[in-house]
């Protein structure tokens, strides 16, 4: 499925294949991270990317409840990547963390994150 553009302010969030779209983004920049706040209560998203001249990279994935799952993506965890096109950034990967019913036993969750900032 070919990926479309988001609307400003607005991301469309899976994990472990829920999709929830979501209204609440707080986009915000200092220098060249980017972050985006994303809220889809109870879930909490938090994506930061470094601005590059060449490619938005990376930096982290902070999911919070999301379906149960709450984990991370970042140089220490998980995987991902990011592609910018058509106003939107288009998040891919795979988290490490729990779910929110057995803390104790690791597990991962693919995800992908749609935001437009």
């Amino acid at each position: 499925m070919r990926d479309q553009k988001v609307p400003q302010k607005t991301a469309r969030i899976t994990v472990n294949n829920n999709t929830r779209t979501s209204h609440a983004v707080s986009c915000s920049q200092v220098q060249w991270l980017l972050t985006a706040d994303i809220s889809a209560a109870p879930a909490r998203v938090q994506v930061v990317l470094k601005l590059d001249s060449e490619k938005p990279k990376l930096e982290s994935v902070n999911i919070n409840n999301f379906g149960g799952f709450t984990g991370v993506s970042d140089s220490g965890a998980g995987n991902g990547t990011v592609v910018f096109a058509r106003d939107t950034y288009t998040i891919r990967g795979e988290a490490q963390g729990s779910q929110v019913g057995d803390p104790s036993v690791s597990t991962t969750a693919p995800f992908k994150i749609e935001v437009g900032c």
